[in-house]
C-alpha cells in the first residue's frame, strides 16, 4: 500500500492471479466508498429494503399473490436503489425527497386499492423508515411538513379503506401503532441530527462556536439584525499573558480559564444554542483567541465588553469594530484584529 493510503499492485509475477484480483477488487471498493456519502448510502438502502420485501414475497408466496406485479415492483426498487449509489456525493437532496414521495404514493395505493392484509402491512411498515430518513437528512421545515402530510395520508386511509387489515386486528390500532412508531423514529432522527450539528459547529473545550459554526450562525444573526434595523459589532478577544498562565499553572489551568471565560461571555451576550437566534454569538478561533458578535452599536458593544472584562477572572483585551452592511465577516474580524493589536500597545 502506498503512503497516500491507496493500494498499489506489484509489477511482475510477484503475486498470484488470485491475489492480484483481490487487490484490484479492494481498490475498486475503496474508490466506490470514497464516492459515497451517508446521504447517498441511506437513500439507496430505503428502496433496496423495499426490494427485499418484494423478493421475500416471491420466495415465500401467499394467496392472491400477483407474481408479475411483484416482480415489476422489485425491479423498480432495485433501479431506485442503484441510482443514489451511481451519483454518490452528487446525489441531490431534491432527488431524495422525490424518491420518498413516490414511495408514499406507492404506500397509499397499497393501503387503499390492493385490499390485501399482507400488502397493507408492508405499506404501513415503510412509514417509520421514511420518518427516520426525512428526520435525519432534511431541515426542520421540510421534514416536519413532509411528516405531517405522511401522518395525514395514513390517517385518511381509514376513511378510504375502513376494512384495513381485513380481520387481522383493529384498523384504528394498526394505524395508531404505525404513526406512534414513526413519530418516535422521526424525533429520534431529529435529536441525532441536532447533536451532530452541535458537535460539528462547537469547540469541544469551551462549548463556544468553532469557526465553521460562527460562519453559519453569523449569517442568520446578521440577517435578523438587518430585518430589525439594528447594528452589528464584532470583537476579537485575546487573553493577556496566556502563555505565562500555562507555564505557571499548566495546560489544565489554561483550559479552565478558557472554559470559564467562554461560559461567562455566552451568558453575558445571551447566546442560546448554535443558531443566530440569540442576543450575541461567541466563537473560539483557536488557542486563546475568541470572537464575540453583538447586535449593538460599537459604543454600546464597547460598554458591554468593558463590563464583562471587569467581572472576568482573567485579564484579556479586545479589538472592536462595527460591521458594515455589506461587509464580509472575515473582513470585519481582520479589522478587529488590527484594533486588538493597537489595544495591546503594538506588542
Amino acid at each position: 500500500m502506498s503512503e497516500s493510503g491507496r493500494i498499489t499492485l506489484p509489477i511482475g509475477g510477484d503475486v498470484s492471479a488470485l491475489e492480484r484480483a483481490r487487490l484490484l477488487a479492494q481498490a475498486q471498493w475503496e474508490r466506490f466508498a470514497r464516492w459515497q456519502t451517508p446521504f447517498s448510502i441511506v437513500s439507496a438502502l430505503i428502496p433496496l429494503l423495499l426490494a427485499l420485501v418484494f423478493l421475500s414475497d416471491l420466495l415465500f408466496p401467499h394467496p392472491r399473490l400477483d407474481a408479475s406485479a411483484v416482480t415489476l415492483w422489485l425491479l423498480v426498487y432495485l433501479v431506485a436503489g442503484v441510482i443514489p449509489l451511481v451519483f454518490g456525493h452528487r446525489y441531490p437532496r431534491w432527488a431524495g425527497i422525490l424518491m420518498v414521495a413516490l414511495i408514499e404514493v406507492w404506500s397509499s395505493f397499497f393501503l387503499v386499492f390492493v385490499q390485501h392484509p399482507h400488502a397493507e402491512i408492508n405499506a404501513l411498515l415503510e412509514l417509520p423508515v421514511i420518518a427516520l430518513y426525512v428526520g435525519w437528512f432534511y431541515s426542520g421545515v421540510v421534514a416536519r411538513m413532509f411528516m405531517g402530510l405522511s401522518v395525514l395520508r395514513v390517517g385518511l386511509s381509514l376513511i378510504w379503506n375502513p376494512d384495513l387489515g381485513h380481520g387481522l386486528g383493529s384498523p384504528t390500532i394498526m394505524i395508531a401503532y404505525s404513526v406512534f412508531i414513526a413519530l418516535f423514529c422521526f424525533e429520534g432522527a431529529r435529536a441525532v441530527r441536532r447533536q451532530g450539528q452541535v458537535q460539528a459547529r462547537t469547540d469541544s473545550l469551551t462549548g463556544a462556536l468553532n469557526r465553521r459554526g460562527l460562519l453559519i450562525a453569523a449569517e442568520e444573526f446578521r440577517q435578523r439584525a438587518r430585518q430589525a434595523g439594528e447594528p452589528v459589532a464584532v470583537a476579537l478577544i485575546d487573553f493577556d499573558d496566556f502563555r505565562l498562565l500555562n507555564e505557571e499553572g499548566g495546560h489544565v489551568a489554561g483550559d479552565e480559564a478558557l472554559r470559564e471565560n467562554a461560559e461567562h461571555w455566552m451568558r453575558a451576550v445571551g447566546m442560546r444554542g448554535i443558531t443566530g437566534r440569540s442576543g450575541g454569538l461567541v466563537a473560539r478561533l483557536g488557542g486563546d483567541e475568541f470572537v464575540v458578535v453583538l447586535r449593538a452599536s460599537r459604543a454600546d458593544a464597547a460598554t458591554q465588553l468593558c463590563e464583562m472584562r471587569k467581572r472576568a477572572g482573567h485579564a484579556w483585551s479586545f479589538g472592536l469594530v462595527a460591521v458594515g452592511a455589506a461587509e464580509d465577516l472575515d473582513a470585519a474580524i481582520q479589522r478587529a484584529d488590527a484594533e486588538l493589536y493597537r489595544a495591546k500597545g503594538g506588542r
